[in-house]
């Protein structure tokens, strides 16, 4: 059974690999992100045509007919007139709506950038929750294999009147208990294997967890600080407040541009046909332009100005909220990163050791008669513990990481 551990607790180099080829996977399949990329798709497809100016205006009119013939050829001012109208933009109006539309396309694709992060960490918390529920089981196998093993020597002892009943039934308990706890992990193997199967979009993909594991090394003392620098410099996070600045600014500089009158020019030719001897029917010809007054666009741009104003003193403190619960958030992860790296030594180090080598020397004095059941009993129970809490130290400091990551928005490697 102590090789066995040692062998589910050995360096897995491929458990990494491993972990992000799952992740690799839920980033192309995951319905949440493939609609994120057709929504910025979406949006990059309207910025192209963003600024486009209003379609020109033709017209045909059969204008001034007598009422009482219809005819154009009775009537001085009658014709037919062909107008074409044009509404003017402002110098840089279609540029500043393109603007609009590409601080759109910035603010998605850093999103999609965040969701990302976040998925990955999903799928890193539930990958390493399944791993240590397959170690914890296996371990539990383990014990209640053991557990067999002590309870044929209890009833040996029993049935020479050596101990008494209570020690075969005590041992059974335990027997029975850890075999409940393995239908407990079999059930939990199941749900995470679920719930692995909807971050992915997809189910009925096996999922492979490593059957050998080490702690990870501890980050050194004060790495929190550069972690919550590089997250507050690069994570897109704090880029989608700023994209939004970004956003807001062209918003308003647009409401200026708009509030500007956009004057509308035509021109239009009139066809006329000869009505008398004095009027040949010659045809016409106009032009003309119109301004509008700028009563109601006056106060949209006061309005959206006054709204831009609003909106960045929000996310600058946004910002600000953000990177300080940043800093905080590193701290704890490197601290219990810390101390479960630090856990899982002293168990793997000095703990264990010592609870085996009192199991192997109880086992002995316990079948020649020199020590009681109870300290046999206590021996097997406080080793049980060890090696799970072992586990759980080993799991946790690889669960620290994945939080590390996710809170940097980039491998850890990368930080400076």
């Amino acid at each position: 059974m102590w090789f066995a551990l040692a062998m589910l607790l050995s360096t897995g180099s491929s458990a990494s690999d491993t972990l992000t080829a799952v992740q690799d996977i839920a980033i192309a399949k995951n319905p949440g992100i493939t609609a994120r990329e057709g929504r910025i798709r979406e949006l990059a497809a309207r910025a192209e045509v963003a600024g486009a100016w209003s379609d020109p205006m033709v017209s045909v009119e059969y204008s001034n007919a007598p009422l009482s013939s219809l005819s154009l050829a009775t009537h001085p001012m009658s014709g037919v007139q062909f107008k074409a109208s044009q509404t003017l933009r402002p110098f840089a109006w279609s540029a500043s709506k393109r603007e609009i539309g590409l601080t759109g396309v910035a603010i998605a694709e850093l999103e999609l950038a965040e969701s990302e992060i976040a998925l990955r960490a999903a799928v890193g918390r539930t990958w390493w929750m399944l791993t240590r529920t397959r170690l914890l089981r296996e371990v539990t196998a383990s014990h209640l294999a053991l557990t067999e093993e002590i309870i044929a020597s209890a009833r040996v002892r029993y049935e020479t009147g050596d101990v008494g009943q209570h020690a075969v039934l005590r041992l059974e308990l335990l027997r029975d208990r850890l075999s409940d706890e393995l239908a407990d992990f079999q059930e939990q193997d199941r749900a995470l294997d679920i719930a692995l199967y909807a971050v992915l979009g997809e189910a009925g993909r096996p999922f492979e967890t490593p059957d050998n594991l080490t702690a990870l090394t501890a980050p050194p003392d004060g790495a929190f600080g550069a972690w919550a620098s590089t997250a507050v410099d690069r994570r897109p996070l704090f880029g989608i407040n700023e994209a939004r600045r970004d956003r807001a600014n062209a918003v308003a500089r647009h409401a200026r541009l708009d509030a500007r009158p956009n004057p509308s020019i035509w021109a239009g030719y009139r066809v006329r046909f000869p009505v008398t001897a004095g009027d040949p029917g010659e045809d016409f010809i106009s032009a003309g332009v119109g301004v509008p007054i700028p009563t109601g666009s006056s106060r949209v741009s006061r309005g959206e100005q006054k709204a831009t104003e609003e909106s960045l003193e929000s996310l600058g403190r946004e910002n600000d909220l953000a990177a300080m619960s940043v800093v905080a958030e590193t701290e704890i992860v490197h601290s219990r990163w810390i101390r479960a790296y630090t856990k899982a030594m002293t168990y793997a180090d000095t703990l264990l050791p010592g609870a085996r080598a009192m199991l192997e020397t109880t086992r002995s004095d316990f079948a020649t008669g020199r020590a009681d059941f109870a300290s046999l009993y206590e021996a097997e129970v406080a080793l049980l513990e060890l090696e799970r809490s072992l586990i759980v130290a080993t799991v946790e400091t690889h669960l620290q990481a994945v939080e590390a990551v996710a809170l940097v928005g980039r491998p850890l490697e990368d930080s400076p």
